[in-house]
């Protein structure tokens, strides 16, 4: 089975109903969706917050974790942010450089994870309406937040060194210089649509 394209098929299916209305509100609902989709196609239960190390005082786990049935552990992470439209249920999500941030936390967790032989590959899934991640970023005289940025065709399999701003969620340096993807690729079904959800993934 091909992961990537049926992974995609689905978050097309996902954006496709969130911009003719608001069916998936939140990132549990993204989840949800994604792994019965998933054991519905490869016949195989997925683990949802997988859990990688019970023992360890910091505990590092997947949303979704899936053993294949020729032996292949495939782990997913997802981030799914949202802003308020007028007259539709999606909240408000604010510090988008935080959130930023945080998602290449789970791609440099996913990468960790396959060096250490814990999954073999390695899905980043990241859906939204909020314009702020994928326009160009604003470059600061006083932080380092446009290094961090998702907009279209950005090359991201580099060193990302700690982050500046005083809202930061952690400090730690990342290295996702063995990512298979090189660089972003929004996929949309409503470009002229501002409020538009699309989606990009990135593989490890």
């Amino acid at each position: 089975m091909n992961y990537i394209n049926y992974i995609n098929s689905i978050c097309e299916t996902i954006i496709s109903k969130n911009n003719s209305g608001e069916f998936y509100l939140n990132e549990k609902s993204i989840q949800m969706k994604l792994a019965f989709e998933l054991w519905k196609k490869s016949n195989v239960e997925p683990q949802l917050e997988k859990c990688f190390d019970y023992n360890s005082k910091i505990k590092t786990y997947t949303d979704i974790f899936i053993l294949t049935n020729d032996g292949q552990k495939i782990g997913i992470e997802i981030k799914f942010k949202t802003r308020k439209i007028l007259g539709k249920g999606y909240v408000q999500q604010g510090a988008v450089t935080n959130g930023k941030l945080n998602s290449l936390k789970d791609i440099d967790r996913l990468s960790k994870l396959k060096k250490e032989d814990k999954i073999n590959i390695g899905y980043f899934i990241f859906i939204t309406n909020d314009y702020l991640y994928w326009k160009n970023p604003r470059k600061s005289k006083k932080t380092n937040s446009d290094m961090f940025g998702f907009e279209q065709g950005k090359k991201i399999n580099k060193m990302f060194p700690s982050a500046t701003w005083s809202s930061k969620t952690f400090s730690e340096q990342m290295d996702l210089t063995d990512i298979k993807t090189e660089k972003i690729n929004w996929i949309v079904d409503d470009e002229q649509n501002p409020d538009s959800f699309r989606y990009f993934i990135i593989e490890c």
